[in-house]
Protein backbone atom coordinates (compact mmCIF):
# COMPACT_ATOMS: atom_id res chain seq x y z
CA UNK A 1 0.00 0.00 0.00
CA UNK A 2 1.65 3.62 -0.48
CA UNK A 3 1.62 5.83 2.05
CA UNK A 4 -0.08 8.78 2.13
CA UNK A 5 2.53 12.69 2.25
CA UNK A 6 0.46 13.70 5.55
CA UNK A 7 0.99 11.56 8.47
CA UNK A 8 -1.17 11.68 11.20
CA UNK A 9 0.81 12.85 13.51
CA UNK A 10 2.39 16.01 11.93
CA UNK A 11 0.71 19.03 11.01
CA UNK A 12 2.39 21.50 8.65
CA UNK A 13 1.86 25.23 9.05
CA UNK A 14 0.16 27.18 6.73
CA UNK A 15 2.66 28.22 3.98
CA UNK A 16 5.57 25.89 5.12
CA UNK A 17 6.39 24.86 1.30
CA UNK A 18 7.15 28.42 0.21
CA UNK A 19 9.30 30.77 2.25
CA UNK A 20 9.95 34.39 1.65
CA UNK A 21 12.99 34.92 0.34
CA UNK A 22 15.02 37.72 1.52
CA UNK A 23 18.43 39.39 -0.11
CA UNK A 24 21.17 39.22 2.31
CA UNK A 25 22.76 42.66 2.94
CA UNK A 26 26.02 41.06 1.32
CA UNK A 27 24.59 39.44 -1.86
CA UNK A 28 23.03 43.21 -2.29
CA UNK A 29 26.69 45.01 -1.27
CA UNK A 30 28.62 42.72 -3.82
CA UNK A 31 25.99 43.31 -6.74
CA UNK A 32 26.47 47.13 -5.90
CA UNK A 33 30.17 46.60 -6.10
CA UNK A 34 30.40 44.82 -9.58
CA UNK A 35 28.19 47.32 -10.77
CA UNK A 36 30.22 50.05 -10.08
CA UNK A 37 33.54 48.24 -11.04
CA UNK A 38 31.34 47.24 -14.65
CA UNK A 39 30.53 51.21 -15.15
CA UNK A 40 34.66 51.78 -14.04
CA UNK A 41 35.71 49.46 -16.04
CA UNK A 42 33.31 50.84 -18.94
CA UNK A 43 34.85 54.89 -18.51
CA UNK A 44 38.44 53.69 -18.15
CA UNK A 45 37.79 51.61 -21.53
CA UNK A 46 36.27 54.48 -23.39
CA UNK A 47 38.72 56.64 -22.54
CA UNK A 48 41.43 54.53 -24.01
CA UNK A 49 39.64 54.08 -26.94
CA UNK A 50 39.60 57.86 -27.58
CA UNK A 51 43.10 58.43 -26.30
CA UNK A 52 43.95 56.03 -29.04
CA UNK A 53 41.75 57.22 -32.06
CA UNK A 54 43.49 60.41 -31.30
CA UNK A 55 46.84 58.99 -31.74
CA UNK A 56 46.56 56.89 -34.79
CA UNK A 57 44.96 60.63 -36.17
CA UNK A 58 47.57 62.41 -35.41
CA UNK A 59 50.42 59.62 -36.73
CA UNK A 60 48.10 59.62 -39.56
CA UNK A 61 48.13 63.38 -40.24
CA UNK A 62 51.82 63.40 -38.98
CA UNK A 63 52.67 61.44 -41.85
CA UNK A 64 51.10 63.26 -44.48
CA UNK A 65 52.50 66.49 -43.73
CA UNK A 66 56.29 65.20 -44.41
CA UNK A 67 55.82 62.76 -48.08
CA UNK A 68 58.68 60.58 -47.55
CA UNK A 69 61.41 60.77 -50.34
CA UNK A 70 63.21 58.64 -52.00
CA UNK A 71 67.22 58.60 -51.09
CA UNK A 72 69.13 57.18 -54.26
Amino acid sequence: MIASSSTPGFARPEGADRQPWEAPRLTVLLVVILALVNVSATVLMARNWASLSAGMLELEVGTQDHPTELVD
